[in-house]
């Protein structure tokens, strides 16, 4: 027979043993009936007829079992036969149960946790259509530096009407003033292009999506908006009604169109999506993705894409590296959040969660070839009565499958939990928005392929040692207790491979906590101690001109700083602390390094009052400095090192190219230059994260450039709630449609620095604590079962004199070797292993080869391994002599 239909035969008598035994049945009664007909037929009696059809036929039974097997009808009998049998043996055994179903359900628990984020985050982050068929154009300059930059509108027509595109769709970021009938309130609205939402082919909740027809006779798109799914249920708490009301946004009316489902997030996920008006030149500025048209090689449209890039540098240079540039065509999956670190970290901790559930696939075989000598008699009776050998391998398979579908069962609840820890744990910065981290159908899945695969994986060896036992010793009763049980060295090696796969796990989180405490230990260059910030945005047709934001700003600078319980006020742009926006330079007439240009920050006079940063030399600016906006500039010490060696920057010129004007709604003097003098030289801060050096920064006067977003920052008092409640009071004042955002403290900022570490540390913490549990458990459970299989010799030892000392240090030296061999092996294979982890994740001021966590890890490993080899040597010491003696 075709050996895949009597597999399907097989799978499908799982299902219909009842009713093939019924159609086995009434053939074989058809077959009988016929014979005895046909000796009625040749003039036989019937009782004769039935008589000898029936001796002809054979053996009922018999041929009825032939033809069940031939069908593959008894297969499914069968392995419900050994389900109920296996079932009553676990019962049977309720302590080992116990144990090895906690044992997997740590193991496999863990490994589905980790995999319900692998899938959100990484398989399936997005609910776009083919997200992978997303590219997105760039340029790479000369220094390797890859950028993602906006192009004009019309480079942007021009790129989507490339032939190896099959369509393109633009997206510019930005917010708008929510007013009118709401209270004011900033919100994140990104405009598209007005096919975006067909490109992305993810449909409303609610209404409709802006598409094409939506343009007005004078060419511009018509004032509609759609809200996100939160957004929806903030402003109107899921009311059906909300489509075709109006929302007053930068005091221009939208109408609502449309809802987008809860997992939509396209660059915003509580805010709304506007279509892009249409502006010339550098005024309005896309980022562009596209999809190829099907059978074109990316390599070929990256070729074309770079040859019209060239073309768009000529004509707008500005707009291009000034050096040779290369274009790129980058994957969107590979250029968004969910690639980087966090992919690199979740490929670490799986590749964690899999010496996890090895370590508890070893434990749990451990048990099991315990076990199978204490049931090496039932298996030697077995087959002296005829059972083979492939029947019993199929049987004790199938008590470990069941022990590994019942730690399934535990393990999901154990992963339902552990989810919940990962997402509360993961950093929302680090993952789409979009993804969702949970148990669905998928991991589901996983779960129960991964329950079946580990119990073939641990219980398949001890399945054929089991079946294959010393028949003579088995079979004598006083063969069992004092005879040297099979697989001495195989329990032995399984927990060597326990210790050293805990060495590594442990070794692994030891790293990820030395350099969680080194970046907590960083001076960040500022005193994070009772500083706030808030953001405000000026609405552009309210705050049109430069004098109107500055003005804004000194007013409410002088408001703050008459507050009780404020020390310093200080307004800025988006750098306090970290970041700012970037420009190229140029010193002495030389251009800076394109691969790093320089922070710009805006200031006013208390900056290094209210960040806690050091003055060096030279002078701050002053209250006139600011009022003039004058072409003043102050440095950090890196900024300082660009001039040549031994030359004080103070007095000299620098050319900062953003202060000619950034365009767009930012807005600079009628008169601007980009060139400043240095005025002084402050301390360093960690203005590009703390685990980053810092890099050259420019202060200037905040009314030098005018941004409509700003930040204040306002360093108080311990009372800092009530210091907000009256900044919020003094800008209703100023402009009661204006809202407060983003309220938040330097300390804040400090501890979104550290999420990313804090969630790998303690992710691999708990699976090395884990792992060390289970490693510690197996070696106990060997000693145990050791001093269990030499109590006579114990006994006999102790008869002829042996002293309690003595046993205890056989024990503990049969013990205490396999913990040594584990921990040895373990240390070299952690050198290999953590050269790997530093090479996916970043570790902060820690070396791949720490000398204090191998040193830790063994230490520990030794203490543990002792306590789990005394607890049965103990035991050992307590033999009684005369009670060993007649032991069985």
């Amino acid at each position: 027979m075709n050996p895949f239909r009597t597999i399907w035969l097989k799978i499908r008598s799982l299902g219909q043993s009842r009713a093939a035994k019924q159609e086995i049945d009434e053939e074989l009664r058809f077959h009988i009936e016929q014979r005895v007909a046909e000796n009625i037929a040749a003039g036989m009696a019937p009782e004769e007829a039935g008589r000898e059809a029936r001796k002809r036929f054979g053996n009922v039974q018999s041929v009825r079992e032939e033809c069940r097997e031939a069908r593959g009808a008894s297969f499914g009998e069968t392995v419900m036969q050994d389900i109920r049998f296996g079932l009553r043996m676990l019962r049977k055994n309720p302590g080992f149960t116990a144990v090895a179903v906690l044992t997997l359900g740590l193991g496999i628990g863990a490994t589905t946790a980790i995999f319900s984020a692998v899938y959100g985050v990484l398989i399936s982050p997005y609910p776009y259509a083919r997200p992978g068929e997303i590219w997105a154009p760039g340029v790479q300059s000369a220094q390797g530096r890859q950028i993602m930059r906006p192009y004009r509108q019309d480079e942007f027509q021009a790129i989507a009407a490339l032939p190896e595109f099959w369509e393109a769709m633009g997206t510019t970021p930005g917010g708008v003033l929510l007013t009118g009938e709401f209270a004011p309130e900033a919100i994140t609205a990104p405009r598209l292009s007005l096919n975006a939402f067909q490109f992305i082919e993810v449909g409303p909740v609610l209404g409709r999506t802006f598409g094409p027809a939506d343009v007005s006779d004078a060419g511009q798109p018509e004032p509609v908006t759609v809200l996100s799914y939160r957004l929806w249920q903030h402003l109107f708490a899921g009311d059906p009604g909300a489509i075709g009301r109006t929302l007053r946004l930068d005091d221009q009316l939208y109408t609502i169109i449309g809802v987008m489902p809860p997992r939509f997030g396209w660059w915003t996920s509580d805010g709304l999506w506007l279509p892009i008006v249409k502006k010339p030149g550098d005024a309005g500025r896309v980022f562009p993705i596209a999809r190829l048209k099907p059978g074109v090689n990316p390599a070929v449209a990256r070729q074309h894409l770079h040859a019209l890039q060239l073309e768009l540098a000529k004509s707008n240079p500005s707009g291009f590296p000034k050096e040779k540039f290369e274009s790129t065509l980058t994957n969107y999956l590979d250029m968004t959040v969910a690639s980087g670190e966090m992919q690199r970290t979740l490929h670490v901790l799986f590749a964690a969660v899999g010496f996890l559930l090895l370590i508890a696939c070893a434990n749990v075989a451990n048990l099991q070839l315990a076990r199978s000598t204490v049931r090496a008699r039932e298996m030697a009776i077995r087959l002296s009565i005829g059972a083979g050998r492939g029947r019993l391998v199929r049987q004790l398979l199938t008590e470990s499958v069941l022990l590994s579908v019942l730690g399934g069962v535990l393990g999901l609840a154990f992963a339902l939990t552990l989810t919940r820890l990962v997402a509360v744990l993961m950093p929302g910065f680090y993952v789409p928005n979009e993804a969702r981290i949970q148990i669905n159908g998928y991991v589901l899945l996983f779960c129960i392929i991964v329950s079946m695969l580990t119990g073939i994986l641990f219980g398949l060896v001890p399945a054929l040692q089991s079946s294959r036992p010393n028949l003579s010793d088995a079979l004598k009763d006083e063969g069992r207790g004092h005879r040297p049980a099979h697989g001495g060295r195989l329990r032995s090696a399984l927990v060597v491979a326990e210790v050293a796969l805990s060495v590594v796990l442990l070794v692994s989180a030891a790293l990820t906590v030395r350099s969680f405490l080194a970046l907590q230990q960083v001076d960040p260059g500022f005193r994070a101690e009772h500083v706030i910030t808030v953001d405000l945005t000026l609405p552009s047709t309210r705050y049109a001109t430069l004098s109107q934001r500055n003005q804004f700003g000194e007013e409410l600078l002088e408001r703050v700083h008459h507050l009780p319980g404020v020390q310093a006020a200080e307004l800025g742009n988006g750098g306090l602390p970290f970041g700012g926006a970037e420009s190229p330079y140029s010193i002495n007439g030389q251009p800076g390094s394109e691969s790093q240009p320089i922070i710009v920050n805006l200031v006013g006079v208390e900056y290094l009052k209210t960040m806690g940063v050091a003055l060096l030399r030279g002078r701050m600016f002053d209250q006139d400095d600011i009022f003039r906006s004058d072409r003043l500039a102050v440095i950090n010490q890196t900024a300082a090192k660009l001039w040549p060696a031994g030359e004080d920057p103070v007095g000299k010129q620098l050319r900062v190219d953003l202060l000619k004007g950034p365009g767009g709604s930012v807005l600079v003097p009628s008169n601007s230059s980009p060139d400043v003098t240095v005025i002084g030289v402050c301390a360093d801060t960690r203005n590009d994260g703390l685990t980053s050096k810092p890099r050259p920064a420019v202060l200037v006067p905040y009314t030098l450039v005018a941004p409509p977003d700003r930040r204040l920052a306002i360093r108080t008092d311990a009372n800092s709630a009530s210091v907000i409640t009256a900044v919020r009071e003094q800008v209703r004042l100023m402009d009661p449609q204006l809202p407060v955002a983003n309220v938040r403290t330097f300390k804040d900022a400090l501890l979104e620095e550290t999420v990313q570490p804090r969630f790998t540390m303690a992710l691999f913490s708990l699976f090395a604590v884990i792992g060390l549990a289970l490693a510690t458990a197996g070696i106990y459970s060997v000693l145990s079962y050791l001093v269990s299989q030499r109590t006579r010799e114990i006994g006999v030892r102790m008869a002829l004199g042996a002293q309690r000392n003595d046993v205890l240090a056989l024990i503990l030296k049969d013990g205490g070797r396999l913990a040594m061999l584990g921990i040895l092996f373990g240390t070299l294979a952690s050198l290999a292993a953590t050269r790997l982890l530093t090479s996916q994740i970043e570790l902060f001021g820690v070396a791949a080869t720490d000398l204090v966590s191998f040193l830790g890890v063994v230490l520990l490993l030794s203490l543990v391994s002792a306590v789990a080899c005394w607890l049965p040597a103990r035991r050992a010491t307590k033999v009684d002599p005369m009670t060993a003696l007649r032991y069985e």
